[in-house]
């Protein structure tokens, strides 16, 4: 039996990379799985492949838009009746500019509004669909840019993610009475896709990518299955007693 089984879980930015990584090791726990992504294309692909398998089904909806939040959630209440787990996944830099003088008022307001308000909207969805239930789990995407200094990432990315980790801890104070659990899992260097193969491998030089693997303890960079594996934690039981805390997952880069 997995740890998830019959749970009800929803991924959100979960048509590939990290988020699509997530769902799939939910998906082999026994979750129901419900992916997320503006992208409709790309997210009923990953759906399909899914399905092969796992039991999976998707939502459309941009997540900082709270009329595309009260719809998504609604079609999952109707669909499967209850939800249990939340993974606040969607956002990251979105392809917007890392130095403060190239940066503009729209690039801020597109990191804030995804990675920020959106952790807000769902957030505030998923406790008033869970709170007069048995509880429930919040896993919110940080990263260590919201933690520390980092080099691949940008002022508008490091203040959103701060911005989640003070969110959930807040967060994790309200609805603790509810039974639900509040969590943020905060990434070190992931090679989750091509742009963050481009930003490491090529924006940097090899000086500055040897001065980053000497900072991390462990020696190397992580992988997906590094966050996966931490997201199925925390949205088991075995962390029932768990809340308000960030789990740092970046090999010893930072310790909190």
């Amino acid at each position: 039996m997995g740890r998830l089984e019959n749970k009800v879980a929803l991924i959100t930015g979960s048509a590939g990379g990290l988020g699509l990584e997530i769902a799939t090791h939910m998906a082999k726990q026994g979750a129901k799985v419900i992916l997320n992504d503006v992208n409709e294309d790309l997210v009923k692909q990953a759906v399909m492949e899914l399905q092969t398998e796992y039991e999976a089904d998707y939502v459309i909806g941009d997540v900082s838009n709270k009329d595309d939040v009260t719809r998504m959630f609604n079609q999952i209440i109707e669909r499967f009746g209850e939800i249990h787990i939340l993974v606040n996944n969607a956002g990251g830099s979105l392809h917007t500019p890392r130095v403060l003088g190239e940066i503009e008022e729209e690039h801020w307001d597109k990191v804030l509004n995804v990675n920020l308000k959106g952790t807000f909207l769902t957030s505030q969805a998923f406790v008033k669909h869970t709170k007069e239930k048995s509880g429930g789990k919040i896993i919110n995407m940080s990263s260590i840019g919201g933690r520390t200094a980092s080099l691949v990432t940008g002022v508008a990315y490091a203040a959103a993610k701060g911005g989640v980790i003070s969110f959930s801890r807040r967060l994790a104070k309200e609805v603790g009475r509810f039974g639900i659990n509040v969590n943020v899992i905060a990434p070190g260097l992931i090679i989750s896709g091509e742009r963050m193969h481009h930003l490491f491998f090529e924006e940097n030089t090899e000086e500055q990518r040897q001065q980053v693997y000497s900072e991390i303890p462990l020696q190397s960079l992580g992988e997906k299955e590094d966050i996966a594996n931490a997201a199925v934690f925390l949205a088991s039981d075995e962390s029932r007693y768990i809340t308000g805390t960030v789990l740092d997952v970046n090999g010893g880069r930072f310790m909190g």
